[in-house]
């Protein structure tokens, strides 16, 4: 079993799991939760294709969850936590007050993450409840410790950021695609929405659901389904529709994994990350799967970097494609089958 980096660092401290019953929540990129020596081991993923492949493989039966947030159900008698630290610091803080709002003083906690994602920030971003300590490093990865000190109170209300575009509000919350401000290759592909596209809509990586709300707008009548690999994007979408008091299916789904039908339009601004890494997976199978859930004389259409080029995908898979709108840094592309 190959691990992360950032597991592989932990494993230099098996000893101190042994007797515990530890709760994992985080980035976790890895089967590594499985093979920690523990009393009791349960885990949270907010990714659904992390929590379908760990739950596939998971021997030991481990309690494994996909929550939004997490309860006091899902970590009742763990006293140690170890978290993996995400890319950004805002989803690190936001989950980990959600986390220690549901532990007592004197939990045991362990940080472990890469020195680029912002891991250092910790001891200061906790310090109004722990003292964390570093006690390993390898790898450009960094693993801290500490002990609960204080309550802290969890309100989700905190978090959200409302956005305003036309006459609509997006809500979104960290961790999310946009959480920070609508992000400018949504923007680009929304202004290509027009009256004349109607009929059924997937939306591909939903995010805070922007790019519905902006189909919305130019084209109430069509019928919308929103899909997302991240539960937390799932409540922002949802929250979203409710404000605007829109309708549309919003669907947990590794792209098009829980998706039975076909449809008009399919629209995505796909990522081109995985984590801290450049990777194409994504929009590769997205554009290479997307003719499975077309129906005749259906469209896809995305937007990208304007660095990017996928002529070469594109025309292998469709019939016919074009670059609808381009700026200096963004093109939206527009595929059909027929």
């Amino acid at each position: 079993m190959l691990f992360s980096q950032n597991s592989q660092l932990i494993l230099r401290h098996t000893k101190k799991f042994k007797t515990k019953k530890v709760f994992f929540f985080g980035n976790i990129q890895d089967n590594f939760p499985e093979y920690l020596s523990t009393i009791e081991t349960k885990i949270n993923f907010q990714k659904y294709d992390d929590y379908k492949n760990f739950k596939k493989n998971n021997i030991k039966k481990i309690d494994v969850y996909n929550r939004f947030l997490v309860s006091d159900e899902m970590i009742k008698n763990c006293d140690t936590i170890i978290y993996y630290w995400p890319k950004n610091k805002s989803e690190a803080k936001f989950q980990l007050i959600n986390l220690i709002s549901h532990f007592s003083t004197q939990t045991e906690i362990f940080i472990v993450g890469e020195n680029s994602s912002g891991i250092k920030s910790a001891p200061l971003i906790l310090k109004a409840w722990m003292e964390l300590y570093k006690i390993d490093s390898a790898k450009h990865s960094i693993l801290m410790s500490g002990f609960l000190k204080r309550k802290k109170k969890f309100i989700l209300d905190h978090f959200f950021k409302i956005h305003k575009w036309k006459n609509f509000f997006i809500k979104s919350l960290p961790g999310v695609f946009g959480y920070k401000k609508i992000d400018e290759g949504s923007k680009v592909l929304a202004s290509t929405f027009s009256k004349n596209i109607t009929g059924d809509v997937l939306d591909i990586g939903c995010g805070t659901g922007f790019l519905s709300v902006s189909l919305f707008y130019y084209s109430p009548n069509v019928v919308m389904t929103l899909v997302d690999n991240n539960i937390v994007a799932l409540r922002c979408a949802q929250d979203t529709f409710d404000f605007n008091r829109l309708k549309g299916k919003i669907i947990c789904s590794d792209l098009y994994s829980n998706i039975f039908k076909k449809f008009n339009l399919i629209i995505s601004n796909p990522p081109f990350h995985n984590n801290l890494k450049t990777n194409f997976h994504i929009i590769k199978k997205i554009i290479c799967d997307s003719i499975k859930y077309l129906k005749p004389k259906g469209e896809l259409r995305f937007v990208t970097n304007s660095c990017f080029s996928y002529h070469d995908l594109l025309t292998k898979v469709f019939k016919r494609y074009f670059i609808m709108k381009k700026t200096n840094k963004y093109k939206v592309y527009q595929a059909f089958l027929n």
